[in-house]
């Protein structure tokens, strides 16, 4: 069995120490069997290695996320790169092109596709190891792994099972349903749903002729050349809420979602990680502070403080789903209320050295319409400017050339006469200008 991990989110849910710079999965938020910070990413890169299936592993990633992988967990990883972010739907497709028409994978090979941000025992690769025979004693499209709940959570996906007389492990499915409101999240507990751990099996075939049925291509580099023409599905919508032929298998162990506030901090070593005090009075508090000032929590109950150069986010655990609408409202809050079609920048960093060296980090958004042009200096100084794209398709104008680039791109402007970046839709780009005495 092949597996394919997805690695290629922002977590946003986990703001201010996660971001589109540096997504929740690179985060050290954790400690390894030595002793070591550890993310996510190398948590669970260490369970495959254990069981010695990190060898037929893929890492689904965007381009712009490569370089933090094989930093983390080394430079022979096999990553199949999105060149734009496209959700979980198009960047599986991807992968399984990836592995029939570079891998040689054939097509009644059984693949499975699991996240980087669950924390799982030992126990879970046992399961997922089984999910092959759930696919083949069923003859279902796809095999699920589900989790008893614990409430009716609005974050996950259910599965409903049919009537189990045999008292085997193996179930087969009458409905999924993908992120319920909390009330029919309710119901569905009443009739033995599972929460979906974000994992699906299925045969390569399957996936190829979904491809074919979409007038989609099965290789990877012709599949790259329209990839950003697929609509942005989660394959749980995509796929598994429309397929009525569905396996899955109960896992028993611990499993939880690490993407939010209130799960993560159940599993963080130390309530209080950086500069700050913790009264005695507190009750269920945890502190993150990556700045170089302390926070000092006294009287709370329930309460997650983290802070960072992003931000500071004080919240009551539990209050996660709410997280993201405030930051929208954040970024909206701190773009122009003018009209006008100039970029808003925000400076991140200014460095003054000995020889007259000056770096400036700006963080730079576009409207759709708007433009960043850079322009030589003409007082005799020497200027360098590299634009790094963090969202969007922008267009690039260099000199002669216009060409249209995606996330993770990066250009260096050194003598260069004129460059202008153009907003398509909404763009965020990181700007790094030096400049230097002739």
């Amino acid at each position: 069995m092949n597996i394919i991990l997805l690695s290629g989110g922002s977590g946003v849910r986990l703001w201010p120490l996660s971001s589109e710079q540096r997504p929740k999965q690179f985060v050290p938020f954790f400690k390894d069997s030595s002793g070591q910070p550890a993310s996510m990413l190398q948590h669970v890169w260490s369970q495959l290695k254990h069981r010695n299936l990190h060898k037929s592993t893929v890492i689904a990633t965007s381009v712009g996320q490569q370089e933090l992988i094989r930093e983390q967990i080394g430079r022979g990883v096999d990553l199949v790169l999105e060149p734009e972010k496209r959700d979980t739907f198009p960047a599986i497709l991807l992968s399984v092109a990836y592995l029939y028409s570079h891998k040689g994978i054939s097509r009644d090979e059984p693949v499975a596709v699991m996240s980087v941000d669950s924390r799982v025992d030992d126990s879970f690769y046992d399961a997922l190891l089984k999910l092959p025979e759930a696919l083949d004693s069923t003859r279902a499209h796809v095999a699920l792994l589900g989790v008893k709940p614990t409430f009716p959570s609005q974050k996950y996906g259910y599965i409903l099972p049919e009537a189990n007389t045999d008292n085997s492990s193996i179930m087969t499915i009458k409905q999924f349903y993908e992120k319920p409101n909390a009330q029919d999240a309710a119901l569905y507990i009443e009739r033995g749903a599972l929460w979906n751990c974000g994992v699906f099996c299925f045969k390569v075939g399957f996936l190829l002729d979904l491809l074919a049925s979409m007038g989609l291509p099965e290789t990877y580099e012709e599949l790259l050349l329209v990839y950003s023409q697929l609509e942005s599905l989660s394959f749980d919508y995509a796929v598994v809420e429309r397929e009525k032929n569905i396996a899955a298998i109960t896992y028993t162990g611990s499993w939880k979602d690490m993407g939010t506030w209130c799960t993560l901090t159940e599993e963080l070593n130390e309530p209080l990680v950086g500069k700050g005090v913790l009264g005695s009075d507190n009750s269920q508090v945890h502190i993150m502070n990556e700045l170089d000032i302390p926070i000092v929590a006294i009287g709370l109950s329930n309460i997650v403080i983290a802070a960072s150069k992003e931000g500071i986010l004080v919240s009551q655990k539990g209050s996660d789903a709410q997280l993201k609408d405030a930051i929208h409202l954040l970024k909206e809050s701190t773009l122009p209320k003018s009209d006008g079609m100039e970029a808003h920048s925000r400076l991140v960093d200014r460095s003054v050295f000995a020889d007259g060296t000056i770096v400036t980090t700006k963080k730079i958004h576009l409207r759709p319409g708007m433009e960043q042009s850079f322009e030589p200096l003409t007082d005799g100084r020497q200027q360098i400017v590299s634009w790094t794209v963090m969202h969007g398709s922008p267009r690039v104008i260099k000199n002669n050339e216009d060409i249209v680039v995606s996330s993770g791109w990066n250009v260096v402007l050194e003598n260069c006469d004129k460059a202008v970046i153009q907003a398509l839709g909404y763009v965020d780009l990181l700007e790094i200008t030096t400049i230097t005495k002739q």
